[in-house]
């Protein structure tokens, strides 16, 4: 921790852009900024020209320091979800790291035929056979370089030293083990939503078995997506083999999340990603603080991911 430096979390939906800054002072985090800014548009990152896309992000950065300048040019940043490519595959550990890298890169060009095989930038977590998945696998994610392009060229010209570019749930996930520290045991399900997709990731003692993202139509259809991911798993995992239960991300109301535990039997904590941080005295009557921190987890992850 000694090593870490004053950071700003950026998340990256396509609607609005997302900060946390996180300063250390003796080895003290504290809480500088939480706020958000709406894009003058809704951004397609598909289909939009880069130039369109670093406007737009841009404007949304220019109001966010106007409100409250960065102490820190070191930043880092979460993309949506529906921009990586995702996937978990069996591997044979036994295969060098250029081997393997070319077999999961060819298992996506099977898998997304759609997508810019070439142009992906390619990353891996291996996780050993368990008691969930009876074979070594590995979590695959695959991201066009052209929206790190797009990333690194914004931090260019706001004079921004870039740290970490990352999926949003992942970066959720970070915030949550930041959070729970050493209290979670067992077998946990987290849950995160954006620009609908579902994110479930089930872990083990902290470390994760599983992740599964799920296109959802609408928010009321999380309840039912949870339960039929639960019950496709060869009923190895049911609500009484989970021992905790988290959610964060967009538009997660009290109803729905009382209607998600009457119907999967599972009662989901929405957890305070700044719970392990001192706030600035502004920050106190900070709405997104007090009333929406959960809505932030993403941008606290990835500044968090420093520490």
């Amino acid at each position: 921790m000694n090593s870490f430096k004053n950071h700003a979390g950026f998340s990256i939906s396509n609607s609005k852009l997302q900060v946390v800054e996180i300063n250390c002072t003796n080895n003290h985090f504290f809480l500088k900024n939480v706020d958000e800014a709406y894009f003058s548009e809704v951004i397609d990152f598909k289909k939009e020209k880069e130039t369109k896309i670093g406007a737009l992000l841009q404007g949304a950065f220019d109001e966010l320091v106007l409100k409250n300048p960065l102490e820190t040019k070191f930043a880092s940043f979460t993309l949506p979800q529906d921009l990586f490519y995702t996937v978990q595959l069996p591997y044979d550990n036994t295969l060098l790291h250029d081997d393997l890298y070319e077999e999961f890169k060819w298992e996506l060009s099977v898998l997304y035929p759609q997508a810019p095989i070439n142009e992906l930038i390619i990353r891996y977590i291996e996780i050993e056979k368990n008691n969930l998945v009876e074979y070594n696998s590995a979590i695959v994610v695959g991201i066009n370089r052209r929206y790190l392009k797009i990333i690194k060229n914004f931090c260019y010209q706001n004079n921004l030293k870039l740290k970490y570019t990352d999926n949003l749930s992942i970066a959720a996930e970070r915030a949550l083990n930041v959070v729970t520290s050493t209290k979670v045991t067992g077998l946990t399900l987290s849950a995160f939503y954006s620009c609908n997709i579902l994110s479930l990731i089930f872990s083990y003692e902290r470390k994760p078995l599983i992740i599964k993202n799920i296109r959802v139509n609408n928010i009321s259809e999380i309840p039912a997506k949870i339960v039929s991911e639960i019950n496709t798993k060869d009923k190895k995992i049911t609500p009484d083999h989970i021992d905790t239960a988290y959610i964060a991300g967009e538009n997660l109301s009290h109803a729905l999340i009382n209607s998600i535990k009457d119907i999967t039997g599972i009662e989901f904590i929405q957890y305070n990603p700044f719970d392990k941080l001192t706030p600035e005295p502004e920050i106190y009557n900070n709405p997104f603080f007090a009333e929406r921190y959960n809505s932030f987890s993403a941008a606290a992850g990835i500044a968090l991911r420093a520490i």
